[in-house]
């Protein structure tokens, strides 16, 4: 097969083929599609008909609608993933380990991290006086404002 002349449909199927690990051979025994037809297909000299488009689909775990669609270069049928790898290897070991489990280090975690946050707490050092904003003073020396200007004027 010709990587530039390959069609869509062609391109998409080998690339599922090579993430799988089929061959020609191992596609037809899972899809139920003739070897000599997935050999015509993937040659270019053949397009599939519907029956044989979804077994194929389904053998490499696509959709119908992205192998047959030419415009279409994801799956639309495959949701992408939101967690990060990293949040997704950490719920696949919560999954492992039980819920019971889980529960119980996730516990441990909030108290030992309540702990961590009250002793930088109790052992932060107080700000001195002079880092704190200039605040205006009265003094007892400043003349007091006029007692008719604190009172509003009433009729």
């Amino acid at each position: 097969m010709d990587a530039d002349k390959a069609s869509p449909l062609q391109k998409k199927l080998l690339g599922q083929m090579v993430r799988r690990g089929l061959n020609g051979q191992k596609l037809a025994k899972i899809s139920k599609v003739s070897d000599s037809e997935i050999s015509r297909i993937l040659a270019g000299k053949s397009r599939p008909g519907l029956e044989n488009a979804f077994r194929l689909a389904k053998a490499v775990g696509v959709s119908l609608d992205y192998l047959a669609d030419d415009t279409l270069e994801n799956d639309p049928a495959i949701t992408t993933d939101p967690l990060s790898p990293e949040e997704r290897e950490i719920l696949d070991l919560a999954h492992a380990i039980g819920c019971s489990r889980t529960t119980r280090i996730l516990e441990n975690i909030r108290i030992v991290g309540y702990e961590a946050a009250m002793r930088r707490l109790l052992d932060a050092k107080p700000q001195s006086d002079a880092e704190e904003p200039s605040r205006p003073t009265v003094s007892a020396s400043s003349p007091a404002p006029p007692a008719s200007s604190l009172m509003s004027n009433r009729v």
